[in-house]
């Protein structure tokens, strides 16, 4: 555990780079760029957030959960899917446009298993990260499913500074314990490919583990533990969903970190299914987020 005092630096430097991305100019945020990022590393440890509305409304919670988002969060959840579905998402982190993420995905179904194609954007012009992922996912039974995707990670600096690119992979599995119980486990980047020559620095390795338990019929509730080799705590986090009529969706979360609570609301329209979310940090306010996924 980190010293109080060290923590608050953190918090109040992070707080400022924050500020100064907003109102500086172009040249001027550049500058301060690797600093935020620095500092972002102590905060966040290069953390890999679950990609979703309705995942970040439960407290981003997502390994055992099977639905379209799973093409980002556990593979294996979307080898249930019986329909070609499209969806995109975008999350503003702590309101501030040069900190959003934006992603767009596409599943498959065929006879011998699931594809899909995913694409995620992080930051601007002068720093950005991207992934691109193909997902291959397949049910062994009834009850069982293994979910494989291939990363290309690309990291960008502007203003010529170049770029470097990196491949990895995520692995995921899903089992049915009972009709109403899912437990699912989740890695990414298990090899921690290298990010840089300077300090030997590499890309974390993330473990995630949980269940997802149908408690009655429209009410869901979600538990994990998140294990990232850039930061000392384990993670756990905890989410809650409540359906009318499998129409209208209500959730809210919470996580032993710096994201304290969430809370989201969900519609669903015949092939349209539409969620938004927000997350609270503790520290740095609200992130909202919204998703929307077509199903043909």
């Amino acid at each position: 555990m980190e010293p109080k005092d060290t923590q608050n630096t953190y918090k109040e430097t992070t707080k400022n780079c924050l500020y100064m991305l907003n109102v500086l100019p172009k040249k001027s945020v550049f500058v301060l760029v690797s600093t935020f990022i620095f500092v972002n590393h102590l905060l966040a440890g290069g953390e890999v957030y679950p990609v979703g509305s309705r995942q970040a409304g439960m407290g981003r919670t997502s390994v055992a959960m099977t639905d379209f988002w799973s093409i980002q969060n556990n593979q294996a959840g979307i080898a249930l899917l019986n329909k070609i579905s499209a969806g995109i998402y975008y999350e503003s982190r702590f309101l501030i446009n040069k900190l959003s993420t934006k992603d767009i995905a596409v599943v498959v179904p065929t006879k011998i298993g699931v594809l899909g194609a995913s694409f995620n954007y992080f930051g601007y012009e002068l720093y950005n990260e991207m992934k691109i992922g193909l997902v291959y996912a397949r049910s062994f039974s009834p009850y069982f499913r293994i979910g494989l995707q291939l990363d290309y990670l690309i990291t960008s600096l502007g203003d010529n500074y170049g770029s470097t690119g990196n491949v990895t992979f995520e692995l995921g599995i899903q089992s049915d314990v009972t009709k109403n119980l899912t437990v699912g486990a989740w890695v990414y980047n298990p090899v921690m490919v290298k990010l840089a020559d300077y300090d030997n620095e590499k890309i974390p390795a993330i473990f995630r583990l949980g269940i997802s338990w149908q408690i009655l019929k429209g009410f869901i509730a979600n538990v994990e533990v998140e294990k990232n080799t850039n930061i000392n705590p384990i993670l756990v986090r905890g989410g809650l969903e409540y359906g009318f009529k499998d129409k209208f969706f209500l959730r809210a979360g919470f996580s032993t970190q710096q994201e304290i609570f969430s809370m989201g609301f969900g519609l669903k329209i015949k092939f349209l299914v539409f969620d938004i979310s927000a997350v609270m940090h503790q520290t740095l306010g609200v992130s909202p987020q919204a998703s929307l996924v077509f199903r043909f």
